[in-house]
């Protein structure tokens, strides 16, 4: 498929997406129908509406302020004309039979002016985030508000996890060049390489397919290196999904420790068994009706806690036009439920880690204040929040201990 005509693709694939298809299924859909795109288009056509939705609202803004009704096809027409003119002409865009209608006379206008237009966009519509969530991210974030924006507005590095079960840093650094996937080690880890080029190889590699690498983001693998957990403790991974943070505890401690796994959704069981024993890794899963005699036996909890996703944003641009104040609301509310529960896990002495993938204080710092201030045998040991410009994805983190 030509670009051209990729951006075709993309323009039905966000049209339903408009209308309330899940973007996942809206994606689905357009392959199911057009079997004639190869991977290699399906990655690129998914890879474009993904960037565009990252860009969603000043990609919008043009049109908006002239009372068109947001659609795909605006969407893509504007993104041609921002951030790919240098390789289309318009005679491309003008003769492309499946970008009709034909542009008219007044989208034209817009389009021929639209890097006059967008200089004049507020604020929250420019850097692409909703208007709402300003003044919490901007307390949040402090002095870094604006950067950190501006890296959300671009793809995610992709990183690795190696498996210290079954090879070591150098090691893996040298296998997958040797399958054409190229990284470099990250500093801020013993554990993570940052993905260079090669990136599409990575799923069918013998690397991944063995289990000597994961993919995982920095942060993400950096909320598991606390020195609190170490070998010989008993640990709960609690709201485990499919195990990404157990199966890096697992690995940094070579599997000397009593590691269980507990999530509400037991259909998430499923991949967590697969990737477990992929891996080699000693992890116990239990159930809800398990789960009730594990009281008070723990010596860590650790808990990534359901979130709003707004440090994935990059990752997953979708997810920051879906939420709003009544699922924040709904979400907070969860999220201090799940300490209360986890903690009652917890023995004297013991460790709380509480992770989210989010920037906002309402799901991090707030949510732990509020704790600390009903549970006075409770202290803060350390918290703080990883970012792109100090690791990668946003998470907040804290560390809380138990005492009598």
């Amino acid at each position: 498929m030509q670009e051209i005509s990729r951006a075709a693709a993309a323009i039905n694939i966000l049209d339903d997406y408009l209308k309330g298809y899940p973007l996942e299924k809206a994606l689905k859909q357009w392959f199911k129908k057009n079997r004639f795109a190869g991977s290699n288009d399906r990655r690129n056509i998914r890879d474009l509406v993904f960037d565009i939705l990252r860009k969603r609202l000043i990609l919008y803004y043009p049109f908006q302020i002239n009372e068109y009704v947001e659609n795909g096809r605006i969407l893509v027409l504007s993104y041609l004309f921002l951030y790919k003119k240098g390789s289309f002409s318009l005679e491309d865009i003008k003769e492309n039979k499946y970008l009709s209608p034909p542009i008219n006379s007044n989208e034209l206008i817009i389009l021929n002016n639209i890097n006059r237009l967008v200089k004049k966009a507020p604020k929250n519509i420019s850097l692409n985030y909703p208007e709402f969530l300003e003044e919490k991210l901007t307390q949040s974030l402090g002095n870094n508000f604006n950067a950190i924006m501006e890296i959300f507005l671009k793809r995610a590095p992709v990183y690795l996890r190696i498996n210290q079960n079954k090879i070591n840093l150098k090691e893996a650094k040298i296998k997958l060049e040797n399958q054409g996937i190229f990284s470099e080690i990250c500093p801020s880890s013993n554990y993570a390489l940052k993905i260079i080029s090669g990136e599409k190889l990575i799923k069918n590699s013998l690397s991944y397919q063995l289990g000597e690498v994961e993919l995982q983001d920095l942060s993400s693998q950096l909320t598991t290196e606390f020195i609190q957990i170490s070998s010989g403790k008993k640990i709960l991974d609690f709201c485990s999904g499919s195990g990404g943070k157990a199966l890096a505890i697992a690995s940094r401690l070579r599997n000397k420790v009593d590691l269980f796994a507990y999530d509400l959704n037991n259909l998430k069981y499923k991949n967590l068994i697969y990737r477990t024993n992929k891996a080699g890794a000693n992890i116990t899963i239990i159930d809800s009706k398990q789960l009730i005699k594990y009281k008070n036996f723990f010596d860590i909890v650790f808990v990534d806690a359901p979130c709003s996703g707004t440090g994935t944003w990059r990752r997953d641009p979708k997810i920051k036009w879906e939420l709003n104040d009544q699922k924040l609301t709904l979400l907070t509310k969860n999220q201090y439920s799940i300490v209360k529960q986890a903690c009652s896990y917890l023995k004297n002495g013991g460790f709380l880690i509480y992770v989210v993938c989010s920037l906002l204080e309402d799901e991090g710092d707030l949510i732990i204040r509020k704790y600390l201030l009903h549970h006075k045998n409770y202290s803060k040991v350390k918290s703080g929040i990883f970012h792109p410009i100090n690791a990668s994805d946003g998470f907040y983190f804290s560390v809380l201990k138990i005492t009598e």
